[in-house]
């Protein structure tokens, strides 16, 4: 498993940890895992309800009630099919492609996510996510793809956040088929809430603005006098 986190001024890694992001903002983490890992997930993304089929922005239901949307895009247009009860989705020319993506509609987001790559060519993937706090980037990681076999992948969020968006690049080739995407724990996305040590310097900045404040207004006193 690889563990990244990115702060305002440098991406660092450390092996096996998950590092918190940038200060000023609230901590997150995101973890990248190889492998089905459900335990992260509660709902199956199927191929029903669909809206923009044969297009590069196409939009379908999970399994809960009420359903969730997902949004899947791409530089090509998309279709799919249902494969085992969950959603399949492929490019509509069917000879492969080499980006996909997807986030949900409404304002939510999710903190679990597992899918498997049915490769054609690619020799590896970069997996991207955004996280809910705008100010912090794009976390990614790249991996190896085995031609012959499955690609599971699984990513979560920690810390009380919240996935916004997930995106696939293909290395040296093309994906044939991006299926058994599943997510979890779908809530709506909120603001960060700032750490103690961030509401500390702010109300010490609104002290020094008060301190100045105030002795402009005795300068401005003496001098009258």
């Amino acid at each position: 498993m690889k563990s990244f986190s990115k702060s305002a001024v440098t991406l660092s890694a450390l092996s096996g940890v998950a590092l918190a992001l940038s200060a000023g903002v609230a901590s997150a983490d995101i973890v990248f895992g190889t492998g089905n890992n459900p335990a992260i997930v509660d709902q199956n993304i199927l191929f029903q309800n669909v809206t923009g089929n044969n297009t590069t922005s196409l939009t379908t239901d999970t399994n809960s009630n009420p359903a969730t949307r997902v949004t899947f895009t791409s530089n090509e247009a998309l279709t799919g099919s249902a494969s085992a009860g969950q959603a399949r989705i492929f490019d509509t020319a069917g000879d492969g492609f080499n980006q996909i993506g997807w986030q949900l509609q409404n304002g939510f987001g999710f903190t679990g996510n597992v899918f498997n790559i049915n490769d054609l060519t690619a020799t590896g993937v970069i997996i991207s996510v955004e996280d809910q706090l705008a100010n912090t980037g794009t976390f990614s990681s790249q991996f190896s793809l085995n031609l012959n076999g499955e690609n599971f992948f699984n990513i979560a969020a920690i810390n009380g956040q919240k996935i916004t968006s997930v995106s696939l690049t293909a290395v040296g080739g093309l994906f044939q088929d991006i299926r058994q995407d599943r997510i979890g724990g779908v809530g709506p996305i909120t603001s960060a809430v700032p750490e103690a040590s961030t509401w500390a310097m702010m109300i010490l900045g609104f002290m020094g603005v008060g301190f100045l404040a105030y002795r402009r207004k005795s300068e401005g006193t003496l001098r009258l006098v």
